[in-house]
């Protein structure tokens, strides 16, 4: 209904007047591992099944984005992070945060799954085991594209994947228009209930590569969420029109409240790339001079 995609666009600015979310910066973590569109309630019960669970201690944050472009905004938007190396299956990060990083690297365009629509999460895993080795100084941020859809056990007739947004990225665009699987569920194409159900399996899915990149990082690892995923939950309790998918500046539990799962291991020496650079130079510089300097005659 064009009229209630009008309301979620433009009324977030005068209902949610205020943020209340969180810095991922001001955290305390040596690897985010970020499973992009992953409610709180779904990652609570889905994690009670991994091998994680005992290893870690659940929590959560209120994100500053119900959509990941507004995340990566909200966060990383000001300043530069030579310490952190960006692993991402989402185009969205090297579209915004271009040269923000020691390195940015883009799983998104070589390790693209052309017949699943996405990166499976295998790929990012892989990547990242190589990253890890390359970089083994740095800090990383992991970004899965799931459980956000495509969805891995899902084949639907019409294409809703993250194709366009990808082609976009790469072409330098800023604007696509591109069909949701969100789309189809408000159209009655099909059912509420598949769609979760794929979505959960998605997050099962990446968790099995979640448990292998923990064993092969060291340190303070946290597990959590750009947003989350509405599955029809009111606008407002004022306003009582349902909520699909991720809008921008929708703050609802289902969309803010995301998971932060804390897992610590024996931590590993982090170096800043700029602090390191200026470091060797003084003590190049003072090797130098210190060397035309003759000791005094007695």
């Amino acid at each position: 209904m064009w009229w209630r995609q009008i309301i979620i666009k433009y009324a977030p600015k005068v209902v949610y007047r205020k943020k209340d979310g969180f810095s991922v910066l001001s955290e305390n973590w040596d690897h985010l591992i970020i499973l992009d569109a992953c409610r709180f309630d779904v990652f609570s019960e889905e994690i009670k099944k991994s091998v994680l669970y005992k290893k870690g201690k659940l929590e959560y944050r209120i994100s500053n984005g119900s959509m990941t472009l507004e995340f990566l905004s909200e966060n990383f938007g000001e300043g530069v992070f030579n310490e952190i190396v960006y692993i991402t299956a989402n185009p969205f990060v090297d579209m915004l945060l271009k040269n923000k990083f020691y390195k940015i690297i883009s799983v998104w365009k070589d390790g693209w799954d052309n017949n699943l629509n996405t990166v499976h999460p295998r790929t990012v895993y892989e990547y990242t085991k190589l990253s890890i080795k390359k970089y083994s100084d740095k800090r990383f941020i992991i970004h899965f594209m799931q459980p956000h859809f495509p969805y891995l056990t899902l084949k639907l007739a019409e294409e809703t994947g993250f194709a366009k947004h990808r082609e976009a990225v790469l072409q330098g665009a800023m604007k696509w228009k591109d069909k949701t699987v969100w789309d189809l569920v408000e159209e009655g194409r099909i059912p509420l209930e598949v769609v979760v159900q794929a979505y959960r399996k998605n997050l099962e899915i990446a968790l099995k590569y979640v448990e292998k990149l923990v064993k092969i990082l060291d340190g303070k690892i946290v597990i959590t969420s750009d947003h989350g995923e509405a599955f029809g939950e009111k606008f407002h309790p004022m306003i009582p029109i349902k909520v699909y998918g991720h809008p921008k500046n929708v703050r609802i539990d289902a969309l803010v409240k995301v998971p932060w799962f804390v897992i610590n291991k024996p931590k590993k020496k982090i170096v800043n790339d700029e602090k390191q650079k200026l470091s060797i130079a003084i003590s190049k510089f003072l090797q130098k001079n210190l060397s035309l300097v003759k000791p005094p005659q007695t």
